[in-house]
C-alpha cells in the first residue's frame, strides 16, 4: 500500500482550489463531502495562488523523506471544521481523512530577514495524540533568499517534522518532558539512547531541549548550543546540513510512530563552543504557532 500521496491543486482564486470534480477542497458551500478519503501517511494540500516549482519540489522531497522514516496507521478521521481553524487562508474541511492531512501556503508572515515560516497543529488523534489536521505557512518575502542560499529544503523538512509531531502538543501531553526553562529536556527512552551514542560527552540532562526562549519543557527545538548542527535546531545557519539524525527519529519512535532508523542522516552531536562564529541566516525560533487548542478527533473504529 502506498504510504505518500501528494494532492497539487490548481493554483486559482481561494475558495475555488479544484483540482477534479471529484476532489474539490471548499468549492461551495453546497459540495460538504470533500475529497475521496486518502490512504496516505501524508496528504498536502496547498492552500495560496502561485505555489513556485520550488516550494512544490522540496515538499514532495520532504513529504517522500519523512514518509521513508515514519509510519502509522492513524485510522479515518471525520473532519468537520470551520475555515479557519488552522490559520486564515484554511478552508473549512468536512469529510472523513486518513492519517495526516497538511496545508501549505506560501503567504506574507512578517516581511524579510523575519521568521522564515511557521507550523501549526490543529488536530490531534484521540487515540494516539498524533497530528491528524496540520498546516504550514512559507513567508513569500523570505522565499527568494532561502532558495538562493540553499535552505529552502531544510526549512520545509523542519516545519513537516513540527507538523507530524515534533511540538509539545504529542510529547508533553505523554509527560515525555521535564525541566526549568533554563535546563529543559525531552526525556523519551529511544531519544536518549540515541543521543548517548552520538553525544556521549554530555554530562546534563538528555535531551536537551532550546533553553533560549523561556519556553520551557514546552519548547519544540533541541536545544543549539549542544546539537549544532542538526534539522530541529531553531535556526538556518550558512553551512549548516541540516541533517535528519536517529535522535529526532527517536523522538518519533517515542510519540508512538513506527520508524526506520536507515533513513538517519549521519550526525554526531557538536556543540557550539563560545568561540564558534556562526551567522544565522533564518529563525525559526518561534515557528510553532498556536491559534487554538488542536482539536481532539477520534478515529472511526474498524470493522
Amino acid at each position: 500500500m502506498p504510504i505518500i500521496e501528494l494532492v497539487t491543486l490548481n493554483r486559482g482564486r481561494l475558495g475555488v482550489l479544484c483540482a477534479s470534480a471529484s476532489l474539490c477542497l471548499a468549492c461551495g458551500s453546497d459540495a460538504p463531502t470533500g475529497p475521496p478519503p486518502s490512504t496516505s501517511q501524508i496528504e498536502v494540500r496547498y492552500t495560496s495562488a502561485d505555489i513556485p516549482p520550488a516550494v512544490e519540489s522540496a515538499v514532495a522531497i520532504a513529504v517522500s523523506r519523512w514518509s521513508r522514516a515514519l509510519s502509522k496507521n492513524l485510522g479515518d478521521f471525520p473532519l468537520n471544521l470551520p475555515a479557519g481553524t488552522c490559520a486564515a487562508e484554511v478552508p473549512q474541511i468536512n469529510e472523513t481523512h486518513h492519517n495526516l492531512l497538511l496545508f501549505v501556503s506560501v503567504l506574507p508572515i512578517d516581511g524579510l530577514g523575519g521568521a522564515l515560516a511557521f507550523t501549526g497543529v490543529c488536530g490531534l488523534s484521540t487515540r494516539d495524540t498524533l497530528p491528524i489536521l496540520s498546516n504550514i505557512r512559507l513567508d513569500r518575502a523570505d522565499l527568494d533568499s532561502m532558495n538562493a542560499r540553499g535552505t529552502l529544503q531544510g526549512v520545509i523538512m523542519h516545519e513537516m517534522g513540527h507538523a507530524l509531531g515534533f511540538e509539545p502538543g504529542t510529547y508533553v501531553l505523554r509527560g515525555l518532558s521535564g525541566g526549568g526553562a533554563s535546563d529543559p529536556f525531552f526525556d523519551g527512552v529511544t531519544a536518549r539512547s540515541e543521543f548517548a551514542k552520538h553525544g556521549s560527552w554530555y554530562t546534563g540532562v538528555a535531551v536537551p531541549l532550546e533553553n533560549s526562549t523561556s519556553q520551557g519543557p514546552r519548547d519544540p527545538h533541541w536545544r543549539l548550543s549542544v546539537f549544532g548542527d542538526e534539522l530541529m535546531v531553531s535556526i538556518v545557519s550558512r553551512g549548516f546540513k541540516s541533517p535528519l539524525s536517529s535522535i529526532t527519529l527517536g523522538f518519533f519512535k517515542d510519540i508512538g510512530y513506527d520508524v526506520d532508523f536507515s533513513v538517519a542522516d549521519p550526525y554526531e552531536v557538536t556543540p557550539l563552543f563560545p568561540n564558534t562564529r556562526i551567522l544565522p541566516e533564518g529563525n525559526l525560533q518561534h515557528d510553532v504557532v498556536t491559534l487554538a487548542p488542536p482539536k481532539f478527533v477520534s478515529p472511526i473504529a474498524a470493522h
